[in-house]
């Protein structure tokens, strides 16, 4: 007989689900069969420095807020979420295409650009087109297979900027970060956590400023533009609920002295993954 009891027998099958999920993702069908995608999971202590980057920018953007909280009080009550970091290289092209999607005329214009502007924003850019959509692909596969294996899950970008900003899989253009678990019911979608410490009115305005419903308008960090018109660029409509001169000097603040420090504290520990992994 055999006897299996605890929070570590969940945590272990999420991680063999993880393992089976980056098998997806390396699985999933590809635009243009050229685009390299590498994936790696990411649970226990190694959350921590993604927490701890996260934990300033919730201050000023409620999204970040939203998810932030459910990892960190989850990793805190000893239910660690297992997170798999999705990353691509994106930012040149040897399609040879031509198709203009990237704003440029030629593949070989668009790789002299980007050779000397990449990187800059959550997701990098300059970004080839086709190749966005392969890696799109793959994190919808991710996304697809976790449900398969009755697992929560949420693909996060906020999570992916932390990734980023930390170094996570160096040499990645792109990167998102899928959640997984821990087993209860919704956790990324009733988010028990979250409705603790925030307050509707303000989670109706962010909910509004960063991911418009119904199609209304593009998703954005604050002001999208509207869908009033067929031609809804020429000129562009704003929602025009902004972030006032205050939080904005604090958001300059956090993006550009306290993330840093947090960086900085930790990159050496970050580094150490890859290291282990040459050797």
């Amino acid at each position: 007989m055999g006897h299996l009891i605890g929070k570590q027998y969940q945590l272990d099958h999420l991680i063999e689900v993880a393992k089976n999920i980056v098998l997806a993702i390396h699985k999933a069908p590809q635009i243009t069969g050229k685009t390299q995608v590498e994936a790696e999971i990411v649970w226990g202590e190694d959350l921590e420095p993604i927490i701890e980057v996260m934990g300033p920018l919730a201050k000023v953007m409620r999204y970040i807020m939203w998810d932030y909280e459910t990892i960190k009080n989850c990793y805190d009550k000893g239910e660690s979420p297992v997170i798999i970091n999705i990353g691509a290289k994106v930012s040149k092209s040897n399609l040879n295409w031509n198709c203009g999607a990237c704003g440029f005329d030629t593949c070989k214009e668009f790789n002299a650009y980007s050779k000397e502007n990449a990187g800059g924003g959550q997701l990098g850019g300059p970004s080839c087109n086709w190749k966005i959509l392969d890696w799109a692909i793959a994190c919808d596969w991710a996304c697809a297979a976790a449900w398969q294996y009755r697992v929560d899950n949420r693909i996060m970008g906020s999570v992916g900027f932390a990734l980023t900003v930390l170094d996570y899989l160096p040499g990645m253009d792109v990167r998102l970060g899928l959640a997984l678990g821990p087993p209860r019911d919704m956790v990324y979608y009733n988010r028990e956590e979250m409705h603790k410490s925030m307050s509707y009115e303000l989670d109706k305005q962010d909910m509004v400023n960063c991911v418009p419903t119904m199609f209304t308008a593009f998703p954005g960090g604050g002001t999208p533009m509207y869908k009033t018109k067929d031609d809804w660029w020429a000129p562009p409509e704003f929602m025009g609920i902004g972030y006032s001169p205050a939080v904005m000097e604090v958001m300059q603040q956090i993006l550009f002295e306290e993330v840093p420090e947090l960086v900085v504290k930790n990159a050496a520990r970050v580094a150490a993954r890859y290291k282990k992994q040459e050797k």
